[in-house]
């Protein structure tokens, strides 16, 4: 499984050393070599905050993003840290699914992505926990992401019935369709006030997991931290 599959228009800048390219398209799987230094240390750090003593949003994203625990027995996760104060301006998120432009990209103030590894190796879940500057900025983020899909060219993917999660937070956007290469792909985004994970899973069960254990966080945010 390429990156470039797991990932088509959504969530580019996952895309980790040693998991895939976007050169050619090719459902070829690759396994990732061990993780460089900052890798390892931003999956600490996540792995390590308690979400119901953070202060802001920055740092509740950071609690929210994906965790080993999060997934099922054997699988291990690849955080592909942001440096500190970068601009995010070239380094989207949601902009393009679709065709759609996303005004909450803007918006965004720090991200946290991180890609779930079978047991083999290969990417089998690609998140991003992100910051938004306000608690409106989230929800557009979502509503925005929900309209794009609703507005996704036929011939782009093929929506199927979506899965059915339970536990997961208050606004959410689930989605799942198949590519025209015929693999299957399950979108699960779910926001707190100005924090918001998006999730894409080749692996239904896995997605689910990954998604309601990132809810269970979520819902540990202190209210003030994230604008609420």
């Amino acid at each position: 499984m390429s990156s470039r599959r797991l990932v088509p228009v959504v969530l580019a800048a996952l895309l980790l050393a040693g998991c895939g390219g976007e050169d050619d398209g090719a459902a070829s799987r690759t396994t990732p070599t061990s993780a460089p230094a900052p890798a390892q240390a931003a999956e600490s750090a996540g792995a390590a905050i308690d979400p119901a003593t953070v202060r802001n949003a920055g740092e509740g994203a950071l609690a929210a993003a994906l965790r080993t625990t999060d997934l099922p027995a054997g699988w291990s996760v690849q955080a592909n840290p942001v440096p500190e104060g970068s601009d995010l301006a070239g380094n989207p998120s949601l902009e393009g699914i679709c065709g759609v432009t996303f005004a909450s990209e803007a918006q965004r103030t720090v991200k946290f992505p991180v890609v779930g590894l079978d047991p083999g190796g290969a990417p089998g879940v690609a998140s991003e926990a992100i910051a938004y500057a306000s608690p409106a900025a989230g929800a557009l983020a979502l509503t925005e992401l929900r309209d794009a899909l609703a507005a996704c060219p036929a011939d782009d993917r093929t929506f199927l019935d979506p899965p059915a999660i339970d536990g997961l937070a208050e606004d959410v956007v689930v989605a799942r369709y198949r590519l025209p290469d015929g693999a299957t792909q399950d979108v699960i985004a779910q926001g707190r006030g100005a924090v918001v994970s998006v999730l894409i899973a080749e692996d239904p069960a896995a997605g689910a997991g990954a998604a309601q254990g990132i809810a269970q966080r979520l819902r540990a945010l202190p209210g003030a931290a994230v604008g609420q």
